[in-house]
């Protein structure tokens, strides 16, 4: 068996997951790398993860508690949220009326009917 490597995140608290390489009890070797289902070391419920390496270190992703998110995923995120400055939301009320929601220069919120000057 090959030797073991482990995941190291340092933002991520959980265990590493352990890679298994295939022997005699396994004939067929698993290619599957993306959402590949596994144990959580940290509930022991199932869940899937995804590997980087081509099989060497598995990162869970999805977990009981739902998306496993690390400070790499939310490095990702930021220039895009950068790009996307936001002037007003749309919302429709329970009666199908909508209207935007906005901020006012001394950080008030606004809230216009849809059709009424803004």
């Amino acid at each position: 068996m090959a030797d073991d490597k482990t995941t190291e995140s340092k933002d991520d608290k959980r265990p590493p997951l352990q890679a298994v390489a295939p022997d005699n009890k396994t004939p067929q070797f698993d290619q599957s790398l993306i959402l590949k289902r596994m144990i959580d070391p940290v509930s022991g419920f199932y869940c899937l993860a995804c590997t980087p390496d081509n099989g060497v270190t598995w990162l869970p992703q999805f977990t009981t508690m739902g998306k496993v998110y690390r400070k790499e995923d939310a490095e990702n995120f930021v220039p895009i949220l950068q790009e996307w400055p936001i002037e007003k939301l749309k919302f429709k009320s329970p009666d199908g009326t909508a209207f935007y929601l906005s901020v006012s220069n001394d950080g008030q919120p606004v809230f216009t009917k849809v059709g009424d000057s803004q």
